[in-house]
């Protein structure tokens, strides 16, 4: 059975047929691929039309699918293009008679062999954060978490920051603005996370490095050279 190129498929939904950029990475081998592109050169439509040509011809399962975006508007427009193009090829193949290599994957027990994949189990395509989220939710309980603690979003980190910051009775031992402060706390979350790093680990690194700086002898100082 022979694979059914990105043109191909997109001549039997109607559509306009991709670039030949566009192809090249809709058809490239399953291997890790970086592609760099800006604003408006149809980004979701070429991640669509990926995931449509490796499902529709058998090159992946479903399930073996993650598509990850990072707005939940992005992940929806994704997320249908994919479900309704995958609905509609299935009847533009049956009509032209045109054997679909992905069917037996996509197609469940007890699918009606009119709709090949009408009914198929769905790639899973969603946001970063909630990806992330639901991983949390699954296996909290591995990590010694509760299964209902939820990823703060950055709205959420800086009301939690900001609320820190104002209800500390302290001396802050700044004259910044609250905002100012908020940020920098975030950043230094961030940093913190990206580092796996607690607090104190932190501040002992800190403190070491200050040691050994108070502790460096100062360099010679060099004779001053006069022009002529």
């Amino acid at each position: 059975m022979n694979a059914l190129s990105a043109v191909q498929i997109a001549e039997l939904l109607g559509q306009h047929p991709p670039t030949a950029e566009q192809q090249r990475i809709i058809e490239a081998p399953l291997v890790p691929t970086l592609v760099i592109a800006g604003a408006g050169s149809g980004k979701t439509e070429t991640m669509a039309g990926r995931v449509v040509w490796l499902l529709a011809n058998g090159h992946v399962t479903p399930e073996q699918v993650l598509g990850l975006t990072f707005t939940r508007k992005a992940a929806g427009e994704l997320g249908d293009r994919v479900r309704l193009r995958l609905r509609h090829l299935s009847r533009a193949a049956a009509r032209a008679g045109v054997e679909l290599a992905g069917r037996a994957a996509l197609r469940p027990e007890g699918t009606r062999d009119d709709d090949v994949l009408g009914d198929l189990v769905r790639p899973t395509i969603s946001t970063y954060h909630s990806y992330a989220a639901s991983l949390v939710g699954d296996h909290a309980l591995r990590l010694g978490l509760e299964p209902s603690a939820r990823l703060l979003g950055e709205a959420a980190q800086w009301q939690l920051a900001s609320e820190v910051v104002e209800s500390w009775t302290g001396d802050l031992d700044t004259e910044a603005a609250t905002s100012t402060v908020v940020e920098a706390i975030l950043l230094l979350s961030g940093a913190l996370d990206e580092h796996l790093l607690e607090p104190a680990q932190a501040r002992r690194g800190i403190e070491q490095i200050v040691e050994a700086i108070e502790a460096t002898p100062p360099a010679p100082r060099r004779a001053r050279r006069t022009w002529v």
